[in-house]
């Protein structure tokens, strides 16, 4: 039997891997945790300032909620995506010490992680330190192995099929 200590300890969930998926499933664990109340902020990395079907839905439902990107999208577009990485994560970190709420995303770290925008033993560390009570969920490919140790939870999302392999691009509604 697990002790009440146990019990309430708040858990490190990745989804990580190839596939379409990871950010959908942490936003569908983020409207589960609304619907029962919680407090929850989603901190975006890499995502560019499009706007989605999920930040209109969330800031226009929700505005009590924090949902923040810090982000240029691809890429492959100019712009300084560490520096952005970089404030995104000042901000996670800032919410990892201080957010009072039950959950927090950091959508894409894995990402900003693997390309060497925010630094891995930074993150270890504050993911450690955060307040007993915090739920988190890590998305994005290529989670690193310490994260994945870290995890309570770690899901693979692994890609089998994909509309992107034969042109089609990405559909509102869908995919933003």
């Amino acid at each position: 039997m697990l002790n009440e200590k146990d019990r309430a300890a708040g858990l490190l969930l990745n989804l990580t891997g190839d596939g379409k998926g990871k950010t959908s499933g942490a936003l569908g664990m983020t409207v589960r945790a609304l619907g029962w109340g919680w407090r929850v902020a989603v901190v975006q990395f890499m995502k560019g300032d499009r706007e989605t079907g999920e930040r209109s839905f969330f800031r226009t439902r929700f505005p009590e909620m924090i949902f923040e990107q810090y982000g240029l999208g691809l890429l492959s577009r100019p712009g300084d995506h560490a520096g952005m990485a970089q404030r995104g994560w000042a901000r996670a970190r800032e919410l990892l010490a201080e957010f009072p709420g039950e959950l927090l995303v950091l959508d894409e770290l894995n990402n900003a992680l693997a390309h060497g925008f925010v630094d891995l033993d930074e993150v270890l560390d504050a993911l450690k330190r955060r307040r007993e009570e915090l739920n988190v969920i890590v998305t994005g490919r290529y989670a690193p192995p310490e994260l994945v140790e870290l995890s309570d939870l770690v899901s693979e999302i692994r890609e089998v099929k994909h509309p992107y392999r034969r042109g089609i691009p990405a559909r509102k509604g869908l995919d933003y």
